[in-house]
């Protein structure tokens, strides 16, 4: 994965602050994608974010559609088998990504969603990422542009270009949606995340 420095010990970051940067530390090209999914359980919802260098996106495209099976559409890390997730995991750790995940306890959901969002952008900006695609929830993206938007404004210097996307159609949204839900799941599936060193870091937001 991207990035010899990791903090996978969880950051807490309060809603409303700026987080610290870490673009220096990270040694990050400017040249750089992002795409993102959620996933939740119990109380704790989270967006994972895989950062990716232009120069790799075809590349590692083509790797993960070799993942899944004949027949298969796209790879959705909660319906696959145990054997299969393991298998899935290990080779996503040799791919050319690195991942930050952003955790909320949340009373409600969507509050959550946005203060997640927000808080990403800002860190994903100072990384260096110039293009964030966000896994299509049907009927709700206008409230992460929305969200979004109220960070950055229309036009945002640096140029910041976000969008959503069915995972159907791109293949690199499976990525964080295979960390999330390992994360999420926690036990041996969080060690094979730390093991693989999978997760960069583990931003913990809290929500006013």
């Amino acid at each position: 994965m991207q990035g010899d420095h990791r903090d996978v010990s969880p950051t807490t970051c309060a809603a409303g602050s700026r987080p610290r940067t870490r673009a220096d530390e990270l040694g990050m090209s400017s040249s750089l994608q992002a795409f993102a999914d959620e996933s939740h359980r119990r109380s704790e919802y989270m967006i994972c974010a895989a950062t990716i260098a232009s120069s790799d996106l075809t590349r590692t495209r083509t790797e993960l559609r070799k993942l899944r099976l004949s027949g298969q559409r796209r790879l959705h890390f909660a319906s696959e088998g145990d054997p299969r997730r393991k298998r899935i995991l290990s080779a996503m750790g040799d791919l050319d990504a690195s991942t930050r995940l952003f955790v909320a306890s949340y009373p409600r959901q969507t509050q959550a969603r946005k203060a997640i969002l927000q808080r990403m952008v800002v860190q994903l900006r100072e990384d260096g990422v110039r293009r964030l695609v966000l896994d299509s929830r049907e009927g709700q993206d206008h409230n992460d542009r929305s969200a979004i938007h109220e960070v950055i404004g229309s036009r945002p210097q640096p140029a910041f270009e976000y969008l959503h996307q069915p995972s159907a159609t791109e293949p690199l949204l499976w990525i964080p949606d295979a960390v999330a839900w390992a994360w999420g799941r926690g036990g041996h599936w969080r060690k094979r995340l730390e093991t693989l060193e999978l997760v960069q870091s583990v931003m913990r937001i809290e929500m006013p």
